[in-house]
Order: C-alpha cells, then sequence, then structure tokens
C-alpha cells in the first residue's frame, strides 16, 4: 500500500555540552572520537555508537542523532515491533 512501515521507537536524552553539526554524521562510525583532544581524559575506544547501530539494523531497525551545542544530544532507535 506504499505506508511506512510501523516502527516502535526508543529516545535517549541528555542536557550535556552537545555535538557539533559537523561531527554528527561520523558519530556512528568505529573508532570515530568527537574531540580527540579530551581522547587522553575520556576512557574510550570509539566503539559504543558503532556497537548501537550494528545490533539495531541486525534487528531491522535504525537509530538516528541529533544534538545541539550546550544544549545537549537525542539518540533514537526505531525498531519494528516483534511479531508474536
Amino acid at each position: 500500500s506504499g505506508d511506512a512501515p510501523l516502527m516502535v521507537g526508543i529516545c535517549v536524552r541528555d542536557n550535556g555540552m552537545g555535538i557539533r553539526a559537523e561531527h554528527l554524521p561520523h558519530v556512528f562510525d568505529r573508532f570515530y572520537r568527537v574531540d580527540s583532544s579530551r581522547s587522553r581524559l575520556t576512557p574510550g575506544y570509539g566503539l559504543g555508537l558503532a556497537i548501537v547501530k550494528a545490533a539495531v539494523e541486525c534487528l531491522g531497525g535504525r537509530v538516528e542523532a541529533d544534538s545541539a551545542i550546550n544544549e545537549g544530544s537525542r539518540f533514537t532507535i526505531y525498531l519494528p515491533p516483534r511479531a508474536t
């Protein structure tokens, strides 16, 4: 019928420092760190969001990110409802 498939959304928000627009297309890339100058101070390998994206896509869904500097970030996962 051409209608978009039904999806269930899960949203996680923070009120942190935000992510600059030029970094948003890369936040789901493996090993991507938004601020390499902070890498020594902030632990991590830049794998968390890449793992989330891979898992969500394996379940037939998608994940999106948007952010505003000094306002925070929002990550939304869309998954197809489970058939019973």
